[in-house]
């Protein structure tokens, strides 16, 4: 069996072989049933070793391993096909060597065809597109909505959404599996540990301002909203004093009689206040003093709530993106 590959910028790779019988004749011409899977390795039978659709992460199911099956015409043995005609063929998977596996039939050819140059003919098509600004794993504030965002920053650049990852993204790649949701939130930046050691990369000095958190704690993760503990007092408890004024008589009035024996219990109808012909007495002294009640009347008061609905400094509020490939 001949076969020979070369690339397409559309993303499907054009196959031609050659199909022979046992005895090195080409078969009878006629329409063959055939199925073309892409392989890790040239003879590895692993669920590990077969390459998976965009988007998929479990080689475990079926479903999510490439493969595609169709009827071909073969003439004269020759057959040819484009593959990613019927499933999409996943950029991914050519990071690394490909081995193509075909099935004619029940029959798998052997041995396996590895892939060289032109399955990486992917690059005509990223290289099509507009340039990815920054690096992976960059975090960006813009002022332009998503489908801007992505005409001048490249479409490596995705809302920070809180999507899951698929096996595709180069972030997921470095163990990123699932991405922050920042809609709404303030980014703050995690706490270092120092790391000895010449190299830049390295922290230099510890940091610890973020009492609930510590330079341990997963990257990306919520923390809810909260003010700092703090007290509410009152001086005293509350205790306090009123003034009122008093009578009180200086002196005894013998020629008067009083309808009370103890001020300042008096009735304007009391003779010691007037005379008995209705004016005022002036025999009857009648003097007002100012008193005070003692330190009583602790009490409390009840704090009522003020605000909106949320602790926040002034701010202004933007799209923020994270470069996942």
């Amino acid at each position: 069996m001949q076969q020979s590959v070369y690339g397409q910028s559309n993303a499907k790779i054009s196959f031609q072989g050659v199909l022979k019988s046992a005895n090195g004749e080409p078969v009878t011409d006629g329409d063959y049933t055939f199925t073309f899977s892409l392989w890790k390795s040239l003879n590895g039978t692993a669920n590990a070793d077969k390459l998976l659709k965009a988007g998929a992460t479990d080689p475990n199911v079926p479903a999510n391993q490439w493969s595609e099956t169709i009827s071909l015409p073969v003439a004269g043995g020759i057959y040819s096909h484009n593959l990613g005609s019927v499933t999409t063929l996943n950029p991914a998977n050519f990071t690394g060597p490909v081995f193509l596996n075909i099935k004619v039939g029940a029959k798998d050819l052997v041995p396996r065809t590895e892939f060289t140059y032109a399955p990486f003919a992917f690059s005509v098509a990223s290289a099509q597109t507009v340039a990815c600004s920054g690096a992976l794993g960059d975090i960006k504030y813009s002022i332009l909505p998503p489908d801007k965002f992505k005409d001048v920053n490249g479409d490596c650049w995705v809302p920070m959404d809180g999507r899951d990852l698929v096996n595709t993204d180069a972030l997921y790649a470095q163990g990123i599996t699932t991405l922050p949701n920042g809609g709404g939130a303030f980014l703050r930046a995690q706490d270092f540990s120092q790391v000895s050691g010449t190299e830049a990369w390295k922290p230099k000095n510890a940091s610890d301002r973020d009492p609930d958190r510590t330079s341990s704690s997963p990257v990306g993760q919520l923390q809810a909203d909260d003010n700092k503990s703090h007290n509410h007092t009152t001086d005293f408890a509350g205790a306090h004093s009123h003034n009122y004024d008093d009578l009180f008589y200086p002196e005894a009035q013998s020629s008067l009689v009083c309808n009370n024996v103890n001020p300042p219990f008096i009735s304007n109808t009391d003779p010691c206040l007037k005379g008995s012909s209705g004016t005022d007495n002036d025999n009857a002294r009648i003097l007002f003093q100012t008193r005070s009640t003692y330190n009583t009347g602790a009490h409390t008061h009840n704090i009522t709530n003020s605000g909106g609905t949320e602790s926040r400094p002034k701010n202004l509020n933007f799209w923020v993106y994270i470069r996942i490939n």
